[in-house]
């Protein structure tokens, strides 16, 4: 039977299901390998440079961020077009996006190439060995090269999730972590240095899907072909200029949950010192487990609901919600039993110490955080495939900021706990106002009739 003598619906869950079964092998794979590569490494570069790719690590955090939410706004508007059949528009949005992030591309090489070399390195990293100081600056460029990658590979991820294909980006990258693994050991063995183990563990990936990725798209979706006599004209400003809207949107709503997930630790760390946060963090290393799959489990019905949306479907898209949170309380009730009953068992063997054990009051307020983040999980997916990205950055920044600065000014006498308690209130308030908008939405829709009437453009309230 072809693709498109199945029923639009059940098309949608099958992709969906083959993207999130495949991105869940796709991380297990990773983990996998990453208990090989870190080993490996750290045996080849010793602790001083060991240290130096963790550090220059974190920045590839920013990828994220660094392309100012076009990914996002790419993604959102080609599920859209495509989804009522304008493969025009999609492929406008598609190119444009890559000329915009071409050009943060360009300021980024352009930053690297004048400033790293101005830096004292070996200062800011206080380096003692001859190794370490030859290979900082050149690991350093390692670091914005595959920053760079990774900004050009982030689109072609977001391009197939867009067609509901992000089953193929999961394949391709379980093949990118073997070649990356093979990499490594080649590094190693031939003795190539911090940088090229920077490239080998961090770029392969981001590489694979620009040079394997690319053509399978362009010859998966036959209306992405360009010539030379279209291509000026497939980039066009006005693509360009609704991209940055969305996606500006979409990247306040990032931030804003970003902000929830990694204050406490902070806060912590501020208020009763760094040790503090060890069981906390280690706390948070199990509940996130469950986090990690069920993120898995929605990410791939965003651009399903996006094309439902624009197909006039909300039969299904209230299907989809219903599943969802379905799924979303079964999960919750499953996980908060296991941890509340087994989490201080399974941490004291993990860490072979009893101090890293939290307290039974640390356990419930954490677990609270993460049943908030699963109804978070499941809201976002719902206003993300309905292009509603404000809300979730106005008061989703508010709400973050707002519970971030009365937890850091409760007294010290008070326990961390609180903390915790503060930022669950916080975070309880996005996910009500997310319900409240989700309502609204479903309610408006409903309105316009029973054949329902699409919303063809992104909310700008």
């Amino acid at each position: 039977m072809s693709e498109k003598a199945l029923d639009p619906g059940r098309e949608r869950y099958r992709r969906a299901a083959s993207t999130a079964t495949m991105n869940i092998v796709a991380q297990v794979i990773q983990l996998a390998t990453g208990l090989i590569s870190v080993p490996l490494a750290l045996g080849y570069v010793g602790p001083e440079r060991f240290g130096i790719w963790m550090t220059l690590s974190t920045a590839l955090a920013f990828i994220t961020f660094s392309d100012f939410g076009i990914g996002i706004g790419m993604q959102d508007s080609m599920s859209r077009h495509a989804g009522k059949g304008d493969y025009k528009g999609a492929r406008n949005a598609f190119y444009s996006a890559f000329a915009l992030v071409g050009v943060i591309v360009l300021v980024v090489m352009l930053m690297g190439y004048l400033i790293v070399p101005r830096l004292n390195l070996v200062s800011l990293f206080s380096l003692r060995s001859v190794e370490s100081r030859a290979d900082i600056a050149p690991a350093a460029i390692a670091t914005i090269a595959v920053i760079v990658l990774g900004l050009l590979g982030g689109l072609v991820q977001r391009a197939f999730n867009a067609v509901q294909e992000g089953f193929l980006v999961a394949a391709l990258q379980v093949f990118a972590r073997f070649l990356s693994l093979a990499l490594l050991f080649a590094v190693v063995r031939l003795q190539l240095g911090l940088p090229a183990l920077v490239f080998a563990v961090g770029g392969v990936a981001s590489c694979v899907l620009l040079l394997m990725g690319i053509p399978l798209l362009l010859y998966r979706q036959k209306w992405l072909s360009l010539n030379r006599q279209t291509i000026f004209a497939t980039i066009n400003r006005e693509s360009a200029k609704g991209l940055l809207s969305v996606g500006v949107m979409g990247l306040g709503a990032s931030v804003a949950i970003y902000f929830v997930n990694n204050s406490i630790p902070f806060l912590i760390s501020s208020k009763y010192g760094a040790e503090s946060v060890a069981d906390f963090a280690v706390l948070m290393k199990l509940l996130a487990i469950p986090g990690m799959l069920l993120t898995y489990v929605l990410s791939p019905l965003w651009p399903a609901i996006t094309e439902a949306n624009q197909k006039g479907d909300l039969r299904w898209i209230r299907g989809a919600y219903r599943k969802c949170v379905t799924g979303c309380i079964a999960v919750a009730v499953v996980s908060s039993i296991v941890i509340l009953l087994c989490a201080p068992f399974v941490i004291k063997y993990w860490t072979n110490s009893e101090k890293l054990v939290p307290t039974e009051q640390l356990i419930i307020a954490s677990t609270v955080f993460m049943m908030l983040g699963f109804w978070n999980a499941v809201a976002s997916t719902i206003l993300n495939g309905l292009s509603q990205f404000k809300g979730q950055a106005s008061y989703g920044l508010l709400l973050a900021i707002g519970a971030v600065i009365v937890a850091a000014i409760i007294p010290s006498s008070l326990s961390k706990e609180y903390i915790v308690w503060v930022i669950n209130i916080g975070f309880a308030l996005r996910c009500i106002f997310m319900q409240i908008e989700i309502n609204a939405r479903f309610a408006a829709l409903s309105h316009k009739g029973a054949a329902y009437s699409k919303i063809d453009e992104p909310s700008i309230l």
